[in-house]
């Protein structure tokens, strides 16, 4: 064997394991894509609540454009039912203020708790002992 010979041999081999790749990827890309054609999911389908949520964010979005001064000030308040609406906090009546910060002020002692019991839930598992003190 001269060295032709091994250039032809060593050519071979290269075009047919390139040929078997592209054959190979090439019956992937077209299983792939039945999969999307048959599987009869339309993939730009939205339901309801992604377009609340689109509605909600544009909400949001026209509140972040304000003057600092003007954002500082109003705010989306969310109905027990039924959609945010966008309201001035300054001209909210003392019912809906009471009505607000009762809200608040009840959402963040349920976080702190949830918060509270998952540490505690995550050191008795990792075995970690809290420092005491002895008076």
């Amino acid at each position: 064997m001269d060295g032709s010979d091994i250039y032809k041999a060593a050519n071979n081999i290269r075009l047919g394991s390139s040929r078997a790749v592209s054959t190979r990827t090439s019956s992937l890309r077209s299983g792939s894509t039945s999969v999307w054609r048959n599987s009869g999911m339309d993939v730009f389908s939205k339901s309801s609540r992604e377009e609340e949520d689109d509605e909600e964010a544009l909400k949001w979005a026209s509140l972040e454009k304000l003057p600092t001064f003007d954002r500082l000030r109003k705010g989306l308040l969310f109905g027990s039912t039924g959609p945010s609406n966008e309201v001035d906090i300054d001209n909210l009546g003392t019912e809906d203020r009471k009505h607000l910060l009762d809200r608040l002020v009840k959402d963040a002692d349920e976080d702190n708790e949830k918060f509270l019991l998952k540490l505690r839930d995550r050191l008795d598992r990792v075995g970690i002992e809290l420092p005491t003190s002895q008076i």
